[in-house]
């Protein structure tokens, strides 16, 4: 965008403005209006000249410009009088400094990412390099909080086209693992640049953290091209302090490979660009597990050894459980033998051994894109994203191989962009996108079930495969973890936007719409292998824990009941409009106004549940409509103002503010495990139909976790038998997780101040003050608590337990629904804070060195994250 002006900074109304992509040769042609100004949206990044014609003048062109991802530059041309053939070109580069926005942000380009270290080559470990940004550890890799805003409330976006993870809110390229980096990559010479914008405008909402936007490379006149392999193997690596001669060296061997190409097809016209990168690691791990002695030792201990265990019980008299002979591979009888079976073997003198098995990784990302420019009126592109990995991953301690934990991701991103032109002073651009994510969690023995070890736990679902988690007491619990599986997807998300940018005069008007539905299957299988545990003292007063296993006498065990999985949708829809007035030559003020109104998510089967507390359980097509009732009342106004305060653009002040709401992700409502005080697994499985003091509940929903103590467990025939429906009762209530129904759209008003001043054209200072408050940020509340010390009567306090009958008694709905103990309520009444001081200091090949320097003082609060 610019202006046109000749000597005497009088406006040239219908001069010829020509921006010619130097790499692609491609050109737009536009005319200035009455005022001089002209505006070229929606280019490629990379390298452009702008030329200026007008009759009775000579030409005028700058060149060496460049172009960053989701950025504008500000091209004024003065042109003196003359023949129109005579042409003055200027070759420089644009000031460092923007002074058409107030957005708050920086632009890390291909060769910085290139030339600096980057763990994984994972371009997301860059974006702690922006003030405000802080890695925010979860799962292998880390998210990201911006401003002390939440995590999951960024807003990822690849060439423009929404790049989030419906179900958690997260990355769906570079998403998360349970360990090691992201689960898939975008190669990073795949990568044109990457901008991070704070308080941005109108076009952009749906959640307010950073927008993060990687505009990818596209393919030139010319064929361009790279090759990478990198590796590491632990021949070649440093022992650490902890790992010292001697000692087993931990294996690590870690291989990154890859190319790209780019190039054109017809010249001029239709470019190509590709890259693909392949990821194989082993990272090996060290940690100490309890396993019990397979030998028998001269001092019985029944307490650590299986053979003096099943000894023990024999001399007691005590019948030894056949099942459990066969997991630990133990004889009985006079010859007491033992191989360890599914504790693996112990042949020495101590349960502690120090064990450790690696992670494997083997992951392939590749993607396309495909530039054609028609004619100078319109240009189509197109891109597709292919990720898949297979990870065999020790998420925690585990006795035996076969239990690790298996991890399959897949991700695909494919996006079509439609620009037309069709003329100086509108500009139409169409986008469709579709996202593609599924990443199942499963045990490492999934294959197996659990009678083949000998165990008939009454699962016979494939999917369920693998041996329960079993718990001793003073052991590492034997089996994969009690959540898995779990299945995240497929997830899909079909995204249209169209936006029109309109030049009239001074303003700058941009107006546009999108609509979006997601696509979510989720499931999360609360034990549904099955989770038991042995204490003691139920073989007889005494007894050990490995002496009650060897009985078959389970202190408790649980069981999911019912299919949690869950096939949900969501409708979302906003508009918007954005106006960037340059109200005088020095000063641009930014005015935005942006709606949004999503859907409350629902299943296919109505397969969602609530607590109403006038009704109790009630089940989404029965009692209500929806788990909430919709909030049409999300506006979001965008104000900010920026103060070129020389005229030069080297000092530039900046003032902004926004209110911008936040969409839920869907795990909050399907998935919410945020309380110990209740296994509760979200309102996909509130038991509607469950059996309420022997009566069958209205409702359909029999999915849930039910435990059962020992007593019901037949450790010896079908262990989960009694285990057959969701219970509620007066004397064992259930504990559920519900939503407000009125639940309102939380939101997040951003405020922020701005000075930017460059020495000379290769070093500019900036420090800024950003401000933002988190309103009607949802959380769980217990609104079924029950009052505090109720439990202890001078009876319990004599024991030193709670009296549960009293504290049930004392709990507010206890009246009109005694079989619900915690009823966690998703409410939106929390609120966060945050007060930032942010300096950055960036240097441009400043004295053949290119540096960014930032530093950030700041304080946030936040009541539930």
């Amino acid at each position: 965008m610019g202006t046109v002006r000749d000597q005497s900074q009088a406006s040239i109304a219908g001069a010829k403005v020509t921006v010619t992509d130097v790499e692609r040769g491609t050109v737009r042609t536009i005319v200035t209006d009455e005022a001089g100004e002209y505006v070229v949206p929606d280019l490629v990044p990379g390298k452009y000249s702008v030329r200026g014609e007008a009759n009775g003048f000579k030409s005028f062109e700058r060149k060496g410009l460049q172009l960053e991802v989701a950025k504008d530059i500000r091209v004024d041309l003065e042109l003196t009088a003359g023949d129109n053939t005579e042409v003055v070109v200027v070759t420089s580069e644009i000031p460092m400094l923007d002074s058409t926005t107030s957005t708050l942000g920086g632009t890390l380009s291909n060769q910085t990412i290139n030339d600096l270290p980057l763990n994984g080559r994972n371009y997301q470990n860059l974006l702690q390099l922006q003030p405000g940004i802080m890695n925010y550890p979860g799962g292998g890799t880390s998210t990201h909080s911006s401003n002390g805003i939440r995590p999951e409330d960024n807003v990822y976006l690849v060439d423009g086209m929404e790049n989030v993870e419906p179900f958690n809110g997260g990355s769906i390229i570079n998403g998360n693992a349970l360990a090691g980096d992201a689960a898939t990559v975008l190669p990073i010479d795949a990568i044109q640049e990457f901008n991070v914008e704070v308080n941005p405008p109108a076009e952009y909402g749906w959640k307010p953290g950073a927008v993060v936007n990687v505009g990818l490379k596209s393919g030139t006149n010319e064929l361009h091209g790279t090759a990478y392999a990198f590796g590491r193997d632990t021949a070649l690596d440093a022992r650490n302090f902890y790992n010292p001669a001697g000692s087993p060296q931990t294996p690590v061997a870690l291989e990154q490979f890859g190319a790209t190409a780019g190039g054109a097809i017809i010249k001029n016209k239709l470019f190509y660009f590709g890259g693909y990168e392949g990821q194989r690691y082993t990272v090996g791990n060290s940690y100490s597990v309890a396993v019990p002695e397979t030998t028998a030792q001269t001092t019985p201990d029944s307490a650590n050894s299986l053979p003096n265990a099943i000894a023990a019980l024999q001399t007691a008299g005590i019948p030894v459980s056949p099942v459990s002979l066969k997991l630990a591979g133990c004889t009985a009888g006079t010859s007491i033998a033992c191989t360890g079976g599914v504790f693996g073997a112990n042949n020495g003198t101590s349960p502690n051994l120090s064990v450790g098995f690696p992670n494997e990784v083997t992951g392939n990302n590749g993607l396309v894109k495909i530039d054609y420019h028609l004619n100078d009126n319109n240009t189509i592109s197109g891109m597709y994203f292919f990720g898949d990995s297979n990870g065999t991953l020790a998420d925690k301690q585990y006795v035996q191989p076969q239990y690790l934990t298996l991890l399959h991701t897949r991700a695909q991103v494919a996006d079509g962009h439609w620009t037309w032109t069709p003329n100086s002073s509108w500009v139409n651009e169409a986008h469709f996108g579709y996202s593609r994510m599924y990443q199942p969690v499963f045990p490492g023995d999934q294959n197996v079930l659990a009678s083949t070890y000998g165990l008939d736990t009454g699962v016979t679902n494939p999917l369920l495969g693998g041996l329960p988690s079993i718990s001793i007491s003073g052991f590492t619990a034997l089996g994969n973890g009690a959540n898995h599986p779990k299945i995240i997807g497929p997830d899909e998300s079909f995204d249209f936007i169209d936006n029109v940018s309109r030049l009239y005069g001074k303003h700058a008007i941009k107006f546009g719409g999108e609509v979006r539905k997601y696509l979510v299957d989720q499931g999360t299988f609360r034990s549904a292998r099955g989770t038991i545990k042995f204490s003691k003292n139920s073989a007889f007063h005494g007894a050990t824990p490995l002496e009650d296993f060897f009985a078959g006498l389970p202190s408790q065990g649980s069981i999911q009941v019912g299919d949690p999985t869950r096939h949900l949708s969501q409708w979302s829809y906003a508009g918007f409009v954005q106006d960037d007035w340059r109200i005088r030559p020095r000063i641009t003020l930014n005015l935005g106004l942006r709606y949004e109104f999503s859907t409350p998510p629902s299943d296919s089967q109505d397969l969602l549940g609530n607590f109403d507390p006038t009704l109790g359980l009630v089940q989404v097509g029965q009692q209500i409509g929806s788990i909430y009732k919709p909030d049409y009342r999300n506006f979001s106004p965008r104000l900010g103002i920026a103060w070129d305060v020389t005229g030069d653009g080297t000092t530039i002040v900046r003032a902004g503010g926004s209110i911008i709401y936040d969409t839920l992700s869907m795990d909050v409502l399907i998935s919410q495990q945020q309380t110990s005080n209740a296994p509760t697994l979200g309102l996909g499985v509130i038991p509607t139909g469950a059996l309420i003091n022997g009566v069958p509940g209205t409702g359909t929903i029999d999915a849930s976790s039910v435990t059962l103590p020992g007593s019901q467990l037949n450790w010896n025939g079908t262990v989960f038998a009694n285990a057959t429906t969701v219970t509620c009762s007066n004397g064992s209530p259930c504990s559920i997780l519900g939503m407000d129904q009125n639940f309102r759209t939380p939101y997040v008003s951003t405020w922020t101040l701005n000075v930017q001043h460059s020495f000379g054209g290769n070093l500019s200072a900036e420090v800024a003050y950003v401000g933002n408050h988190g309103t009607k940020l949802p959380g769980i509340v217990d609104i079924n608590q029950a009052t505090p010390g109720s439990g202890w009567t001078p009876a319990a306090i004599a024991v030193g337990a709670p009296d549960t009958t009293a504290e049930q008694a004392a709990r507010p709905f206890n009246s009109a629904f005694p079989y619900l103990g915690f009823i966690n309520y998703i409410k939106g009444i929390y609120s966060s804070n945050y007060n930032g001081l942010q300096a950055t200091l960036r240097g441009k090949n400043y004295h053949g060195v290119s540096f960014l320097a930032a530093y950030t003082y700041s304080h946030a609060l936040d009541y539930s994250s």
